[in-house]
């Protein structure tokens, strides 16, 4: 299989290839294998490469719409029998490797072939992927821009096509962020829909989910068939794609919670959108936040006590704590902060969450959907939204609220939500749009952002 034609297709192309007989497991892995080293020097998007023969057997896994298809894990949240994970930290290099984790699991399953780990800042902190223990990821669209974060690497590396589906995590738009930099596809599931153990019982005190970033919806659809707890009633989210969708009411909105508008690129992506989305027979209403919808006072205490146990649990592996230059400046905040809070402040958080969650769900109840930009500007360029640019932890994260201020609120509600390349801007950018539905629509969401695929300009 040529480079060309490995690129040209996505994960579910691929393997209805395989099944057919078109093309072998083998002939898909060395081309992805091929595209990885002649791309990412430029790129950094890999950080771990896993090229062991044995990965290219023919009988690995059972039927599924993704066997024999390449696919990459973000170096964070989940373990793999074969490399360690290092949560993009100095700190946790030369970790040993740990059984897999339950989705990891589901995927070798199911035929997968995994075949690296891509880069992520340490702990999956930032909104861009500029760690000190592996450098920063560049994007294949532009390398001067920022690839966002946390998921850079992933969204990278779907967008120079070494993979068509690479895992990624989402606690505040780890997963839609980088794929709005890309001008890929990146989709949150509902809060718990794809399991965290067994090493975690859940992760960022529930804000996280972990999925993939892809090129197309189907694929997106076709991972969470595979890695989703299942039960009777659900039907298969891939084919969910072919059946009729019924018609909705979509709440449009161009400002962010704190009221500010967005950027022209981006006002003018969600203006089509919603042109789109009503040709389609839905109903397409104004929507606002709720007045005072704001987290940044308890929002880190939700997550910030992972930090603390993974830290501890090294330094138990070790036998010794961390040297200064082995953590990032922001982690060394971020420990200390969780160490002054204490219990206290996670409990309160909690609580402040619930309410937060009740007045989001509440303005939402006379639409289903809301479509709002992904981004609200443009992706910077590389080294200006990072901690250390800044060194203040207030304007470091005013910064990077005012770049993403639309993905966190569904994390704090649970709801599902993607972010659908959809417009190209005069420098020939992708620019991006967000769906975000009501807890349990994930199909929903879905088929919207299938509507939008088959007429997207991006």
């Amino acid at each position: 299989m040529n480079v060309s034609d490995y690129v040209a297709q996505d994960g579910v192309g691929l393997a209805r290839l395989i099944e057919r007989k078109e093309v072998s497991r083998r002939e898909v892995i060395e081309a992805a294998i091929s595209v990885i080293e002649s791309r990412d020097a430029a790129l950094n998007a890999v950080v771990m490469r896993n090229f062991d023969p044995s990965c290219s057997r023919s009988d690995t896994g059972a039927a599924s719409a993704l066997r024999g298809v390449p696919l990459l894990l973000k170096d964070v949240n989940l373990y793999s029998s074969d490399m360690p994970t290092t949560f993009g930290s100095a700190f946790f290099k030369g970790a040993p490797a740990k059984p897999d984790s339950i989705m990891v699991d589901r995927w070798r399953r199911a035929g997968l072939a995994i075949l690296g780990k891509t880069n992520t800042p340490e702990f999956a902190a930032e909104f861009v992927t500029e760690p000190r223990a592996y450098g920063t990821t560049r994007n294949p669209r532009d390398l001067n821009l920022t690839v966002g974060g946390s998921s850079g690497g992933a969204a990278a590396a779907v967008a120079a096509g070494m993979v068509p589906i690479a895992h990624a995590t989402d606690l505040g738009g780890s997963i839609r962020i980088p794929a709005a930099c890309c001008g890929v596809f990146g989709f949150k599931p509902t809060g718990g829909f794809n399991p965290t153990g067994p090493y975690f019982d859940e992760i960022a005190g529930g804000l996280n989910s972990d999925h993939v970033i892809t090129r197309t919806v189907r694929d997106s659809a076709a991972s969470l068939d595979i890695t989703a707890d299942f039960s009777p009633q659900r039907h298969s989210y891939l084919e969910g794609l072919d059946r009729p969708v019924r018609q909705i009411t979509v709440g449009v909105c161009c400002t962010d919670p704190a009221g500010r508008p967005c950027g022209p690129d981006q006002q003018e992506a969600v203006n089509r959108a919603a042109q789109v989305l009503e040709s389609f027979g839905h109903r397409i209403v104004e929507y606002r936040y709720p007045e005072g919808l704001d987290a940044s006072n308890w929002f880190d205490h939700l997550w910030i006590f992972d930090f603390v146990r993974l830290v501890e649990e090294r330094s138990r592996e070790l036998g010794r704590a961390p040297a200064a230059e082995e953590l990032e400046p922001l982690t060394w905040h971020l420990l200390e902060k969780a160490k002054a809070g204490g219990n206290g402040a996670h409990e309160r958080a909690r609580s402040a969450r619930e309410i937060y969650t009740s007045r989001y769900l509440g303005s939402m109840e006379s639409i289903h959907v809301c479509l709002t930009p992904t981004l609200a500007t443009d992706p910077p360029n590389v080294g200006s939204l990072s901690f250390r640019a800044f060194g203040d932890v207030e304007a470091w994260n005013a910064a990077g609220y005012r770049f993403a201020p639309y993905s966190i609120p569904s994390n704090i509600s649970g709801q599902p939500s993607a972010s659908c390349p959809y417009f190209k801007n005069s420098s020939g950018l992708s620019v991006g749009v967000q769906i975000s539905g009501k807890p349990g629509d994930d199909l929903l969401v879905l088929q919207l952002c299938a509507q939008l695929e088959l007429c997207h300009a991006a």
